[in-house]
């Protein structure tokens, strides 16, 4: 089982790992692939990226975000502090630069510290955390061979404009090369994003360019061991590296036919599916082998430039590129376009229960009337709210309803007032009334329900809000119960809580009606009462014996009856306007709640068709230019996804699932005011993605199950798709084939002149063809393979491998290596960027110490070959150090008289050898080739090297000859000091003096 370490540093870095987790998920579904295993390390100066519920993670509702230990955040030091105590950081102090320059970056600095597109800030950063980075490289690297083969192969992935992974790379690289040193067990190759001729709006902002050419020339050096980078993560000294890294991949965001693609959204991915391919769809032990050996730089001469005639490397040659075409049924596409459609539909069923046999849940309610429902009698009774239960006439809270002793207001006094006449009636007749009305007033004032009137309602209106909450309760639950089974949707619970807060307004407006009839009712019977007792006190003897007293007991009991009735009603109804009120606030907070859930329904259903109307809308004739070429009738997807859309039962069922699965997330507490306190949007979507992801697929397979003429969409082997697309049309299959190879091409341009020029050329392409494996169509798959060997150019090996996985695809992958940077057409276009910011930047040395890794980057060398004119330019300050060291020699010819210039030396066998060189120096300068200038660069070398010339004393009359050879150039071109040559010698002369001056 094969070991991969995939690492991304910076921005790019991280979008590269998130589409290639999101490419391992979908073919795996959460689950490990086989035979490779994986770890993954995402290295940043910002956490943007890295918050554990980045939306941008999620894929149908699954997160394939990195555990921690996979993530390190390079920020967060305090760097003005370690500049302050630099002796303390020996790790940073050697390459640092000026205290003064950092100081000036860094007070630039507003908010948290980022790479901020500059290298040696983003190099600073990785400084800080390098030992950390050591550590979880260690930690990866150990659970990858745990148990299993010790090699491991280390992939880091970048983007070169930035100043975080472009900063970080070259020492990320050095890291794990110090860590594990044999090139052979421990793979580590880099992959390179150039940077774009034309970002997007507001990316550059001012090094964007440089950085990638700084970088690219820091990699060269860091190859070809002119760069031994300091040890970050330990005492600063270098680390003498062999084979730092095996192979570099550059791309860019066009290819070699032109097309240019997106680099945000879509280079990450590309590159995601090239490592896809490389690393798990290869199986093949021939094609995994040929793919190293293009890594290693095995598979022709690997050696890197070197000047003519020279050992010393200079170029280079483990750089490689890439390009990638996939024609595929886009299966993963196709099942987004199912998934979003069934979820749609299952938000339809939430918000408005719909049904229409020829679009299935509709965007629209339906007709009916709430107002009749809430005010129904049946419905009161069961959310007690009638006027009995506003009253507390009968019980609301359960310990109410099941006190026995609690009786409604009017049998409250129905039944008291027969126990009450019978105990009056044991006393003596003339007491009665008195004793009646005694005996009733303290029922109201002291007995009822153990409290008396005033005091109990006074008592229940200190809990009213126990009440309102146990009102709401049996609302909220019936409807969310009704809303769960699919009975109610969300826009009819919303109608139903409008109508009841109307109906319950409407109840609070009579509620002052309904006590001014009681009162006047009470009014009345204090009447009665009066008069009774005046009657009463007026019996005569003759009416005593007739039994009136009796007569008028009976009127006053009833008379009282009516009173205090009227009166509990008075205070009852007073209680009941006080708990409508807040049984009315109370609704309009649950409408609240439900009012949220509905938004969150309908944001879904808005983006949902976004995603819907985003995917399977391609024509009938494929692009072929693209990355990905999609081959499939979107017509039929649509057709397909529209007919499970009307199957009623499969519609219903599935929105039940969702359903079920929504209130598992708050099973302990199902109200609607729950759903929107712990149902987040993303939850929201997560759960109907991931419900749906599973139905729909279910109700594919079912309708392909059912109708034999309904082909699949999902689970489709791409050379079947093609087999019946071309079945019969031998030379349409010809000519598609043909065109689609015609279109693959490298995601990086090559420069023609460049090939050719200097040394000789070494640049070596395959391509690898992946299709997946049909034991059925085997005399078709032979055909095929013969069609793709047949249209590849002649000198281009092709390999067709056969894989296991992504059955759904073909893909063409191409691969380019062996070749200096100087090949690639980016490089001068980058080249001059560089220099154009550090010549417009405004402060050159700061620009510089911002864009190289050490020093000013001068140090290097060079990634590209100088124009002949240029590397005169180049020579020229040795060939007047030559003059002035005796090298060159004035010659008269004794048969002519005239006096010419010699190089003069000695050949392998110590005898003088003279090289005639011409006129004067500035005929030298026009005329000598350039390994002549090349030797007479490396003679001076070679002399001032020697001890005769290491004294002060020598430097200052060499230095003082030079100056002499410019006086007599000046004479030669008639002392004329804007005489574009002498300006050149002029300027030569300055730098001879300065470099006699530095040695």
């Amino acid at each position: 089982m094969k070991n991969h370490l995939v690492i991304g540093l910076g921005g790019t870095g991280g979008k590269i790992l998130r589409a290639l987790r999101k490419n391992v998920f979908q073919e795996w579904r959460g689950g490990e692939p086989d035979q490779v295993r994986l770890r993954y390390l995402y290295v940043d100066s910002s956490k943007e990226m890295m918050a554990i519920d980045d939306a941008t993670w999620r894929i149908l509702g699954e997160s394939v975000q990195l555990a921690t230990r996979s993530q390190l955040l390079i920020t967060g030091g305090n760097l003005n502090q370690i500049l302050d105590n630099i002796s303390g950081h020996p790790n940073i102090q050697p390459w640092i630069g000026s205290r003064d320059q950092w100081k000036d970056i860094l007070n630039s600095i507003v908010g948290e510290t980022l790479g901020g597109q500059k290298r040696r800030l983003g190099r600073f950063l990785f400084a800080c955390k390098a030992r950390q980075f050591k550590d979880q490289i260690k930690q990866l690297a150990g659970e990858l061979t745990t148990g299993g083969d010790a090699s491991v192969t280390f992939h880091l992935c970048c983007g070169l404009a930035g100043g975080t992974g472009s900063g970080a790379v070259i020492d990320a690289v050095a890291q794990i090369r110090a860590l594990y040193r044999d090139p052979k067990m421990y793979r580590i190759v880099v992959y390179a994003l150039l940077p774009e001729e034309i970002p997007n709006p507001n990316w550059d902002t001012g090094n964007y360019h440089a950085n990638g050419y700084a970088a690219l020339v820091e990699l060269n050096a860091l190859s070809v061991g002119a760069y031994q980078p300091h040890d970050l993560a330990e005492r600063g000294e270098r680390l003498a590296l062999s084979d730092p890294f095996n192979g570099c991949y550059i791309f860019c965001n066009r290819n070699e036919n032109g097309l240019q693609v997106d680099v945000d959204k879509t280079l990450p991915g590309i590159l995601a599916d090239f490592l896809f391919q490389k690393l798990m769809a290869v199986r093949n032990a021939e094609a995994m082998k040929l793919l190293e050996k293009m890594e290693n730089a095995e598979n022709g001469d690997g050696t890197p430039e070197t000047r003519t005639g020279g050992t010393t490397p200079l170029r280079s040659k483990r750089f490689l590129t890439f390009g990638i075409k996939r024609l595929a049924v886009p299966e993963g596409e196709i099942r987004e376009y199912l998934t979003y459609q069934f979820a749609r539909q299952a938000a339809l069923q939430l918000r408005y229960n719909n049904w229409d046999d020829t679009f299935g849940f509709r965007d629209e309610p339906r007709n009916q009337d709430f107002g009749e429902f809430v005010r129904d009698q049946q419905t009161l009774e069961r959310w007690s709210l009638t006027d009995e239960h506003l009253t507390l006439s009968r019980g609301i809270l359960p310990e109410e309803i099941n006190n026995k002793k609690w009786k409604p207001i009017v049998k409250e006094w129905l039944d008291l007032l027969p126990q009450l006449m019978g105990l009056v009636q044991t006393l003596d007749d003339e007491v009665w009334i008195n004793e009646i009305d005694k005996l009733m007033a303290q029922g109201f004032d002291d007995n009822f329900r153990g409290l008396g009137v005033r005091k109990f309602y006074e008592t229940k209106l200190q809990a009213r809000k126990d009440h309102v909450r146990e009102l709401r309760r049996r609302v909220e639950g019936e409807l969310f119960d009704e809303w769960k089974n699919g009975v109610k949707s969300m826009h009819d619970i919303a109608r139903c809580l409008s109508a009841l807060s109307a109906a319950l307004q409407e109840r609070l407006v009579a509620s002052d009606d309904r006590i001014s009839r009681a009162k006047s009712v009470s009014a009345d019977a204090e009447q009665k009462v009066a008069a009774n007792r005046v009657a009463y006190a007026n019996v005569g003897l003759v009416s005593q014996l007739l039994g009136k007293r009796r007569g008028l007991l009976d009127a006053e009991g009833e008379a009282l009856r009516e009173l205090y009735t009227a009166r509990t009603q008075v205070e009852a109804w007073a209680y009941a306007k006080r708990l409508l009120q807040e049984a009315i606030s109370e609704f309009n907070a649950l409408a609240s709640d439900v009012a949220a859930c509905t938004r969150l329904v309908d944001d879904s259903i808005k983006e949902f068709q976004e995603r819907i109307d985003a995917r399977c809308n391609d024509g009938a004739t494929p692009d072929l230019r693209q990355p990905l070429v999609r081959f499939y009738n979107a017509e039929n997807v649509r057709l397909f996804g529209r007919e499970l859309e009307k199957d009623r039962g499969e519609q219903t069922r599935q929105a039940q699932a969702v359903r079920v699965a929504l209130i598992e997330q708050f099973a302990a507490d199902p109200t609607f005011s729950a759903f929107q306190a712990r149902i987040s949007r993303q939850r929201f979507f997560d759960v109907l993605e991931q419900q749906c992801a599973a139905s729909s697929q279910s109700a594919h397979d079912a309708l392909v199950s059912s109708n034999r003429e309904r082909r699949p969409l999902l689970g489709v082997n791409i050379i079947g798709q093609l087999e019946r697309e071309y079945s019969g049309r031998t030379d349409e299959l010809k000519k598609f084939i043909h065109d689609l190879v015609n279109q693959a091409g490298n995601f990086l341009e090559f420069d023609p002149q460049a090939v050719v020029l200097g040394a000789a050329k070494t640049k070596v392409s395959q391509f690898l063809v992946i299709l997946p494996k049909a034991p059925d169509l085997a005399q078709f798959g032979e055909a095929l393979e013969a069609l793709f060997r047949d249209n590849f150019r002649g000198d281009v090996p092709v390999d067709i491998i056969r894989s296991e996985t992504n059955l759904n695809e073909i893909t063409l992958l191409g691969l380019t290596n062996l070749f200096p940077l100087r090949y690639a057409k980016a490089t001068r276009f980058l080249k001059e960027q560089y220099e154009r910011r550090i010549a417009q930047g405004g402060n050159p040395e700061r620009i510089r110490l911002e864009l190289n890794g050490e020093g000013d980057g001068t140090q290097w060398p060079a990634i590209l070959l100088a124009d002949e004119r240029a590397q005169r330019d180049q020579a020229l300050p040795a060939l007047l150090l030559a003059k002035a060291l005796g090298l060159i020699a004035a010659v008269t010819s004794p048969t002519t008289g005239i006096s010419e210039l010699y190089l003069i030396g000695e050949d392998a066998e110590g005898l003088p050898v003279r090289t005639r060189l011409g006129k004067g120096l500035p005929e030298v300068f026009e005329g000598i080739d350039l390994t002549a200038a090349q030797g007479l660069v490396d003679a001076v070398q070679a002399r001032l090297s020697q001890d005769a010339f290491r004294h002060v004393d020598q430097r200052t009359a060499l230095q003082a000859a030079v100056r002499d050879e410019l006086k007599g150039v000046l004479a030669e071109r008639r002392n004329d000091f804007e005489d574009p040559v002498y300006r050149r010698f002029e300027t030569a002369a300055r730098a001879a003096i300065q470099a006699l001056k530095n040695d």
